[in-house]
């Protein structure tokens, strides 16, 4: 990169740059490139700033390849392209790129780092873990490579390795955001919530915008249910294996079932079986309803997590309340029966819509939305139609429609129609 900063307007933005103001010091920075396009140093720290505004992301991707097309072989460009392609969720081509830095200066610890962030992207936890330690070789100060070997540690369940290396970050930084929220999530896998709570309270104490903190807050305040935590534990086992160990799970746990079923009193099982995959997913929105009743735990959940927990919390509840009333008046299944068929297609209609809704309001993928608000509407769409026109055809749309509200809990196991924001 270049040696020397002539540019007033680029000393401007490193200054800005280093008192957190990105949008202003991404703007010196352009105006320094206004009259120098080819100048690589400048086009370096503006990708920085704009990889650091999120809405800018994609921005800083085409600005940090113009720098490599200017110095093509500074390994340092390529490492930040790495970071910019992680955050944009394109780990694979991050990987490339780490793979250029490292041939250019193989001994460049944020290199490994930036290597070690994409295999964790990649749920690839052993190579993480490398990745890590060979960051850490070569610069022992190295914060990031230290925060991402906790996380390796801790999704190979290594928690003793993990607890005896957060102690050692924290004796050497007990000022650092990443390294309490590593120890909370840590804890949280203990079983230890109350401990989990203060490590992610100081956290955000640290760093008030941090996401990560703020999810594993939420997440111990949710675990004071004992249903939730059994869920979480749940979540800790199978966030250990990558996505192909958890699909086979998945399958696997499905197929056995279905074998169980054929066997004598296997009919529970399947019913335990499935009652358990659908609490799966509408767990966290039930979680954050059971927030919303907390004066102080609901300040930490955002608009959208209030929405999709009311929604998802209101739903079940009028779905679980039909189908008692529908019991209760030996509803006898058709759609036309007076007050008990209300109840029942009411209760169907909520328990069914309630799967879908757990996956739109914080679901990054615009397909994915699509795709589950188009299940929600079809749903209550076909429920309506069967009440109002008496026809095979509309109870027919009908039970076709629940159950596809049902296998949206499978679609959302696809990374192209779930992304968790």
């Amino acid at each position: 990169m270049s040696a020397g900063i002539p540019h007033p307007q680029i000393m401007r933005g490193l200054q800005l740059k280093q008192l957190g103001r990105y949008a202003d010091a991404a703007e010196a920075f352009r105006e320094a490139l206004s009259q120098e396009p080819n100048d690589a140093f400048a086009l370096h720290q503006l990708a920085g700033c704009e990889f650091r505004l999120p809405e800018l992301r994609k921005e800083a991707l085409l600005t940090i390849d113009r720098a490599i097309s200017v110095e093509p072989n500074e390994a340092q460009h390529h490492v930040l392209r790495a970071f910019i392609l992680c955050s944009l969720d394109r780990p694979k081509d991050a990987l490339a790129s780490t793979q250029m830095a490292l041939a250019f200066d193989p001994n460049y610890s944020l290199a490994h780092t930036a290597e070690a962030q994409a295999h964790l992207q990649m749920e690839n936890w052993p190579l993480a873990e490398r990745s890590a330690r060979q960051a850490l070789a070569l610069d022992a100060d190295n914060s990031g490579a230290a925060n991402q070997l906790a996380q390796a540690l801790r999704l190979q369940n290594k928690l003793a390795e993990n607890a005896e290396h957060l102690a050692g970050m924290l004796a050497r930084d007990p000022e650092d955001a990443f390294t309490h929220a590593n120890a909370g999530w840590a804890a949280l896998q203990r079983g230890k919530h109350p401990e989990a709570e203060a490590h992610f309270r100081e956290a955000l104490r640290l760093d008030p915008d941090f996401e990560y903190a703020r999810e594993g807050l939420l997440t111990s305040f949710r675990a004071r249910s004992p249903l939730y935590r059994g869920y979480l534990r749940y979540s800790f086992a199978m966030a250990r294996l990558n996505r192909k160990a958890r699909w086979a799970v998945i399958i696997g746990l499905y197929l056995s079932v279905r074998f169980a079923g054929l066997l004598p009193g296997g009919d529970v099982l399947v019913a335990v079986y499935f009652l358990f995959v659908l609490w799966v997913w509408v767990a966290r929105p039930v979680g954050n309803a059971l927030l919303l009743l907390d004066r102080f735990a609901r300040y930490a959940l955002r608009r959208s997590e209030k929405i999709e927990a009311s929604l998802v919390a209101g739903c079940l509840t009028v779905g679980i309340t039909g189908i008692i009333m529908s019991l209760v008046l030996k509803w006898e299944g058709a759609l036309h029966s007076g007050i008990a068929g209300i109840a029942g297609v009411a209760g169907m209609v909520g328990i069914a819509i309630a799967f879908p809704l757990a996956l739109i309001f914080n679901n990054t993928s615009i397909v994915g939305r699509w795709v589950f608000s188009s299940l929600a509407v079809l749903v209550a769409f076909s429920a309506i139609l069967a009440v109002s026109y008496e026809s095979a055809f509309s109870e027919y749309l009908f039970v076709g429609a629940c159950i596809a509200c049902a296998a949206s809990t499978w679609l959302g196991n696809i990374p192209a129609l779930y992304r968790r924001g």
